[in-house]
């Protein structure tokens, strides 16, 4: 998978090795700059995604409409069945919006009874990108 960065299309080969995607989430002190950075498309469409899926719409300035709004989902009434439902399409169709490179395959949620208790849910989303065959996976935990 290519990305233009500026002139350049940068591709996950060794000639670009050293060419950075972007910076990598959870923030941290990276070696070459003050960020952790992704050197591989993977790496990036990974963190991105996290990003997406950890977002709370109207959270990110001048683009109310980035994010899932998981946290509020999580205060909806939760029908058997009906809310991991809405879990899944809310997940589905903003990543599609927000992320169309990468495709979701898989979504898995666990709660239990006190969990639902606490508005706390853990999840793990299978994904490919682009074209690629290999199933990657995130997992992650929402709290409301």
């Amino acid at each position: 998978m290519a990305y233009v960065l500026g002139n350049k299309i940068v591709k996950d080969t060794k000639e670009f090795d050293t060419y950075a995607y972007g910076i990598t989430l959870p923030l941290k002190r990276g070696g070459n700059g003050y960020f952790e950075q992704a050197f591989t498309s993977f790496e990036q469409a990974k963190s991105n995604l996290k990003n997406l899926l950890l977002t709370k719409k109207g959270e990110r300035v001048m683009q109310p409409e980035f994010g899932t709004g998981l946290e509020d989902l999580l205060f909806e009434p939760m029908t058997d069945g009906i809310f991991e439902n809405n879990l899944r399409d809310t997940i589905t169709r903003t990543v599609n919006y927000w992320l169309p490179y990468i495709n979701i395959e898989d979504i898995e949620i666990e709660m239990t009874d006190d969990m639902k208790d606490r508005h706390i849910a853990h999840m793990k989303v299978g994904f490919t990108i682009g074209n690629q065959i290999e199933l990657q996976e995130i997992t992650f935990t929402v709290r409301g």
